[in-house]
C-alpha cells in the first residue's frame, strides 16, 4: 500500500463519524469517495451472527444495520497506527441502542488495507490488541 493510500485511509477515519450521524445520502457519498468496489469486511467472530461481506452493496447493507441498531452517540478516533502496508484504526463507539436502553462504550480495532486510494479490506476486532497483533505489531 502506498503512502498516499495510507494518508487517504487516515482521512477516511477522521471523517467517519460525520456521515454516520448524517443521513443516508451523506453515507452513500462517503462510501463512493472512500470504498473500493471490491471491498471486503469481516466482523469479529465474537459479534453475534458474524460474517464476511464482499462488495459495496453487501458491506453498505451491514453498516446501515449498525446505524439502525446504534443510532445515537459519539464515534471518535482513538489512534491510527501504520504497520507496513496496513493501517490499524482504534475507534471508540460510545453509543446507545435505537431504543435508548442499551449503552455501549467500547474501543474496536480495525485492520485496513487500501487499493487505488480506497478501502479494500476491513477486519473488525473486539480486542484492539488483537487487531494490532494481526497487522504485525510487536508485543510490548
Amino acid at each position: 500500500m502506498s503512502d498516499g493510500d495510507l494518508q487517504r485511509l487516515k482521512r477516511m477515519w477522521e471523517q467517519f463519524s460525520g456521515p454516520i450521524r448524517g443521513g443516508l445520502d451523506q453515507r452513500e457519498r462517503f462510501r463512493e469517495l472512500y470504498w473500493h468496489p471490491e471491498i471486503t469486511y469481516e466482523e469479529d467472530p465474537r459479534w453475534p451472527g458474524s460474517a464476511r461481506y464482499e462488495g459495496t452493496d453487501a458491506v453498505a447493507e451491514v453498516f446501515e444495520g449498525y446505524v439502525e441498531i446504534f443510532g445515537a452517540g459519539e464515534i471518535t478516533v482513538e489512534e491510527l497506527v501504520e504497520l507496513g502496508d496496513r493501517l490499524v484504526a482504534l475507534i471508540r463507539f460510545n453509543v446507545v441502542s435505537a431504543g435508548g436502553d442499551v449503552p455501549l462504550d467500547h474501543v474496536w480495532g480495525y485492520v485496513c488495507e487500501a487499493r487505488d486510494g480506497k478501502l479494500v479490506y476491513l477486519r473488525a476486532y473486539w480486542d484492539p490488541d488483537e487487531a494490532l497483533a494481526a497487522a504485525g505489531a510487536e508485543s510490548p
